[in-house]
C-alpha cells in the first residue's frame, strides 16, 4: 500500500509500487532527464532493478529515493536518500524536463532537508552530502539555495562532479 512520506505546496512524495514500473521506466528512460547521470538512460531491466532497490532501502532503511508526483497523481520524479560510502545519506533528487525551472527541485530539496533533519538514522552522520554533475549548473545552484557547501570537484562513476555538505542544524 502506498505511503506518503512527505508534501510540498505542490508535490507529493511516496512510497513505490510494483505497479509504478511503468512510470518509474518512463522517467529513467528519457534521454532529457537522464542527461546529467552517468549511467544514462535506463532499459527496461535498469529500471526493474533500481526500482527493486529502492523497495529494498525503504523496507531495510526507512528511507530511499521515493516517488515524487504532481498534484494530479503523476509520477513526475524521484527524491530522497542514497548511502554514501557507508556513513552519509545523500540527498538525491531527479525531476521531468518539463518541469525545470519552475523552482520546484528546490521546493523538494527544501523538504527533504527538513525530513532528513526530523528523522535522523543513528548509524550514519548528522551532515547530509550532495553532489552534482560539474556541468550541471541548475542542481547545483539548488543545493546552495537550500544550505550545501561545495567541498571538492572530483569524479563519480566517471564524470567530473561537485560535491557539497550541509552541516547538521
Amino acid at each position: 500500500m502506498r505511503q506518503t512520506i512527505l508534501t510540498t505546496p505542490r508535490l507529493t512524495l511516496t512510497t513505490w509500487e510494483d505497479g509504478d514500473l511503468a512510470q518509474f521506466h518512463a522517467l529513467h528512460a528519457d534521454p532529457a532527464t537522464m542527461r546529467y547521470f552517468a549511467s544514462g538512460p535506463y532499459d527496461e531491466v535498469r529500471s526493474a532493478e533500481r526500482l527493486t532497490d529502492f523497495q529494498r532501502e525503504q523496507a531495510e532503511w526507512g528511507w530511499t529515493k521515493w516517488r515524487v508526483q504532481d498534484s494530479g497523481g503523476r509520477t513526475v520524479g524521484r527524491g530522497g536518500f542514497g548511502l554514501y560510502d557507508g556513513t552519509h545519506r545523500e540527498l538525491g533528487y531527479l525531476l521531468l524536463p518539463e518541469l525545470w525551472g519552475q523552482g520546484l527541485a528546490t521546493e523538494l530539496a527544501q523538504a527533504l532537508v527538513a525530513w532528513h533533519g526530523a528523522h535522523p538514522d543513528s548509524r550514519l552522520s548528522r551532515n547530509l552530502l550532495g553532489f552534482a554533475h560539474a556541468d550541471n549548473r541548475a542542481s547545483r545552484r539548488v543545493l546552495e539555495k537550500v544550505g550545501f557547501t561545495p567541498t571538492h570537484e572530483g569524479d563519480w562513476q566517471g564524470q567530473p562532479h561537485a560535491f557539497y555538505v550541509r552541516s547538521a542544524d
